[in-house]
């Protein structure tokens, strides 16, 4: 039965504010009970779906972990894959892998980089590994004939940039929970997301600069760095001197904090402070997909 997202969204807002705390409430509790889970297997070098080491292979049991390639999975595989987990359950898995490595920055969903058209496309990165996924308006209703009929996204997988799994290899099929969530994406009470294991670049952009400023530590690689700051500041009744401004970074460096941050909290009152806060330019690109269009 074809998914209506108009019954479905007059559902949600017939539901009380206690009865959305409550559903709410209960999806954090399994999301948390997954994501410790998962944390417990990968820090043992294992996949907490099917309990398998990442560098095992069982062609009865298709799991997520082999598009880490540390078995012998091929191209071929992948379609056994989406048999057994869906969009959500393969994009939350590999979010979460790119987290472990470092959080935020290895994924690349920032809404200002993505075509209108597009209601998925992002890129996520993890070791050597660059996956995509990528879904428009015509993908969602299906076009054209065969596969690409049906509710669909695209998939890319590149290893040391290297081709492995093109867009047009695939016509990978939406599940009734994938096309629910999918249609709810627009409706103010509905914030999807993959949960604070899951969030990339555009989380990241979206908190509270003032939060971002008092709560972000300073990296040495700009390769583990997830925002650019860049600090102007221009004193509004004496001149600031070279020792103060020297004291500044001294009191950042020993505090561990940001040098926006505690320039902000010394200078109060005595000179305008502005910061722009910017995703930093070696976050991954988004790989782009050209769309097809519909006959």
């Amino acid at each position: 039965m074809p998914i209506d997202a108009d019954r479905a969204k007059s559902f949600l807002r017939s539901l009380s504010p206690e009865q959305i705390e409550e559903g709410n409430r209960r999806d954090h509790a399994e999301h948390e009970r997954q994501v410790s889970k998962f944390h417990k297997a990968y820090a043992e070098g294992c996949c907490y779906l099917c309990d398998e080491p990442f560098d095992q292979m069982r062609t009865s049991r298709p799991c997520t972990h082999w598009l880490l390639r540390r078995c012998r999975f091929k191209t071929t595989d992948f379609l056994s894959i989406t048999k057994w987990y869906d969009y959500h359950n393969v994009a939350a898995f590999l979010r979460w892998c790119a987290n472990e490595e470092s959080m935020l920055r290895n994924i690349n969903d920032l809404e200002s980089e993505r075509s209108e058209r597009k209601i998925i496309s992002y890129t996520v990165k993890w070791k050597n590994i660059d996956w995509t996924f990528d879904c428009t308006e015509n993908d969602m209703r299906g076009h054209g004939t065969g596969p690409s009929s049906h509710p669909h996204y695209h998939f890319q997988m590149r290893i040391d940039g290297r081709q492995f799994i093109n867009f047009n290899k695939f016509h990978v099929p939406l599940s009734d929970r994938d096309l629910f969530n999918l249609s709810l994406r627009d409706e103010p009470k509905v914030h999807h997301s993959f949960g604070a294991a899951g969030s990339g670049m555009q989380e990241a952009v979206s908190v509270d600069p003032e939060l971002v400023l008092e709560h972000t530590e300073p990296t040495k690689s700009q390769d583990e760095a997830a925002y650019h700051f860049s600090t102007m500041i221009e004193a509004t009744d004496a001149p600031l001197s070279g020792d103060e401004i020297h004291d500044i970074f001294e009191e950042a460096k020993r505090t561990n904090k940001s040098f926006a941050f505690v320039a902000k909290k010394r200078l109060q009152g005595r000179a305008r402070i502005q910061t722009v806060i910017s995703p930093m330019d070696s976050i991954p690109d988004i790989a782009s997909r050209t769309e097809r269009k519909p006959r």
